[in-house]
C-alpha cells in the first residue's frame, strides 16, 4: 500500500477505528468523545438544514397548492433513499473493517454496475408508464438525481469511518441550501412539474464532487473477487436501511396510488414541518455504528445512553411544541389552504417522538444481536406499515399512513426494548420516561391555550413556552444530559 492510500485509510484522524479490539477505559473515553462530537456536529448541521428547510417549506407552501407541493415529497424521498442505500451495504463493510484500495475500488465498480442500469431502467419504465402522472422529463430528472446521490454514499461512508462529520455536515448543508434555493426560485418564476426535481439534480451535481474531494477520493473502479455484496453483515445492514427508508416512503409512494394529489401534498407537508426534530435522530444513528463497533459490553451502552439522552433533550421539546401548536401554527404561518393537514401534523409529531428513540436503537441492535434477526425485525416493521395503511384508509382516509406509523412504532419500541434488555440489560424505554413525562405535562398545559393564540406572535410565544416546559420537567426528572456536556462535545478536538 502506497503512502497516498495509507494517509486516508489509517490516518491519525482514524485512530482507534482500524478494527482492533478495545483496550481499556481510555480508549472507550476517546471513542466516546469522538462519537459525541460527531453527533454534536451533525446536530449543528441539522439545525442549519432545518432553518433552510423551514424557510423553503414555508415559501413553497405559499407559492404552491398542496397537489403541486407533493413533488417536494418525491424528491426528498429520492434523496433519503439514495443516501441510505446508495452504497449497497458496502459502506458498512468499509466502516467496520480496514478497507484496502482494492476493496474501495471494487466497491465503486459494483456501485456503478448496479446503479447505472437501475437508474436507466427506472427512467425508461417510469416515463413509459406515466408513473404518478409524471412527465418523461420529471422521471429523468429524478433518476439522474438518484444516481448521483447514490454514488455519493460510498465516499460519505469513508468520511463516517474517520468520524469526519464536520466535512459531511458542510456538504449536506450546501446541498440543502442549493436544493431549497433553486426550488423556491423556480416555483416563484415557473412552477412546472419538473422544477423541484431539477433543483434536486442541481444539488446532487454540486454535492457529489464536493464529497469526493473531502474524502480525498483517488480510486478507480475495478472488479475484485470476494466483494461482500448482497451477503453477510453488509447485506443485512443494507436491506435494513432499505426497509427503514421505505417505511417513510409509504407517504408518497403508496399514498400516490390510493390518495389524491392534494392529499399526498398535505401528507408531505406535515412530514416536512415535523422534519426539524425528526431528522435529529439520524444524526445520532450515523455515529453509533462507526464508534460503538470498536467497543464492547458496558462501554457501548454508556456511550449510547449519552448520545440518546442528548437527542431526546433536543428533539422532544420541539415535537411537543409542534403537537400543541399545530392549529395556530398552520393558520397563522402557512395559511388556510393547509388546514386539512392539522390532524396530520399532530399525528406526525407523535410519530416523530417515537422515531427519536427507535432510529438510533437500530444500529445498536446490529452490534448486539445477529444481523439477520435485526434485519427481519426492520423488514417486518416496514411491511406492517405498508399493509396497515390501505386498511386504515377505509376509515381514516389520508391520515392512514400516519396512524399506521404510530401503531407499528409503539410495537417496535416494545420489541427493541426487550431485545436490548436481554442482551445488554439496558432499557431505552427507561431513558425515555422523563422526556415522555415532560411531553405529557407540556401538552396538558399547552393545548387549552392553543385556541387563544390569535396571531403569529402569540403562536411563537406558545411554541417557546411548551418547549421550555417540556425541557424543565425532563431535567427535573434527571432526564437528558448536562448542557455543558453538549458544549464540551462541540469544542473537543477530533
Amino acid at each position: 500500500m502506497g503512502v497516498e492510500e495509507f494517509d486516508l485509510i489509517d490516518s491519525p484522524s482514524a485512530e482507534g477505528f482500524t478494527g482492533a479490539p478495545p483496550r481499556g477505559g481510555d480508549r472507550a473515553g476517546a471513542i466516546g468523545g469522538r462519537a459525541f462530537r460527531g453527533a454534536a456536529l451533525l446536530a449543528v448541521r441539522q439545525a442549519l438544514i432545518s432553518l433552510v428547510t423551514v424557510g423553503g417549506v414555508l415559501s413553497l407552501s405559499l407559492l404552491l397548492d398542496p397537489s403541486d407541493f407533493a413533488l417536494y415529497g418525491y424528491v426528498t424521498t429520492v434523496m433519503l433513499l439514495a443516501a441510505a442505500v446508495g452504497d449497497l451495504g458496502l459502506g458498512a463493510s468499509l466502516i467496520r473493517g480496514t478497507p484496502t484500495p482494492a476493496q474501495i475500488g471494487g466497491s465503486l465498480a459494483l456501485q456503478l454496475a448496479f446503479w447505472i442500469p437501475a437508474c436507466l431502467i427506472a427512467a425508461i419504465v417510469g416515463a413509459a408508464l406515466n408513473v404518478y402522472g409524471f412527465s418523461a422529463l420529471t422521471v429523468t430528472l429524478l433518476s439522474a438525481a438518484l444516481l448521483l446521490l447514490a454514488l455519493q454514499a460510498l465516499p460519505t461512508a469513508l468520511l463516517e469511518r474517520r468520524l469526519a462529520f464536520g466535512s459531511i455536515a458542510s456538504v449536506e448543508v450546501l446541498q440543502r441550501v442549493v436544493f431549497v434555493g433553486v426550488a423556491v426560485a423556480l416555483a416563484a418564476t415557473d412552477p412546472t412539474q419538473w422544477s423541484i426535481p431539477l433543483a434536486g439534480l442541481i444539488a446532487a451535481l454540486l454535492g457529489y464532487p464536493a464529497v469526493l474531494a473531502l474524502a480525498r477520493w483517488r480510486w478507480r473502479p475495478r472488479f475484485v473477487r470476494g466483494e461482500p455484496l448482497f451477503r453477510g453483515f453488509s447485506s443485512d445492514w443494507w436491506q435494513s436501511r432499505i426497509a427503514n427508508q421505505l417505511t417513510y416512503a409509504v407517504y408518497p409512494l403508496l399514498g400516490g396510488v390510493i390518495f389524491t394529489g392534494t392529499e399526498v401534498g398535505l401528507m408531505v407537508w406535515a412530514l416536512a414541518v415535523t422534519s426539524v426534530p425528526a431528522l435529529l435522530a439520524p444524526t445520532v444513528s450515523r455515529t453509533v455504528l462507526p464508534a460503538l463497533a470498536r467497543l464492547e459490553g458496558v462501554d457501548q451502552i454508556v456511550i449510547f445512553r449519552k448520545l440518546l439522552k442528548a437527542l431526546l433533550l433536543l428533539g422532544l421539546p420541539m415535537a411537543a411544541a409542534i403537537l400543541v401548536c399545530a392549529e395556530p401554527l398552520t393558520l397563522h404561518l402557512f395559511g388556510e389552504k393547509w388546514s386539512d393537514g392539522i390532524p396530520l401534523l399532530r399525528l406526525e409529531s407523535i410519530a416523530t417522538m417515537l422515531g427519536l428513540i427507535l432510529t438510533p436503537c437500530i444500529p445498536l441492535l446490529f452490534l448486539v444481536h445477529p444481523a439477520r434477526r435485526v434485519k427481519h425485525l426492520v423488514v417486518a416493521w416496514t411491511a406492517a406499515v405498508w399493509a396497515l395503511t390501505p386498511v386504515l384508509a377505509l376509515v381514516a382516509s389520508f391520515r392512514a399512513p400516519s396512524i399506521a406509523q404510530v401503531i407499528v412504532a409503539v410495537a417496535m419500541l416494545l420489541a427493541v426494548d426487550r431485545m436490548l434488555v436481554r442482551r445488554r440489560d439496558y432499557s431505552p424505554l427507561r431513558d425515555l420516561l422523563p422526556g415522555l413525562a415532560g411531553v405529557a405535562v407540556a401538552v396538558g398545559a399547552g393545548l387549552p391555550l392553543a385556541s387563544q393564540a390569535g396571531d403569529l406572535a402569540g403562536t411563537l410565544v406558545l411554541l417557546a413556552g411548551v418547549a421550555s416546559l417540556q425541557l424543565l420537567v425532563t431535567i427535573a426528572l434527571r432526564g437528558g444530559v448536562d448542557p455543558r456536556v453538549l458544549l464540551k462535545g462541540l469544542g473537543a478536538r477530533t
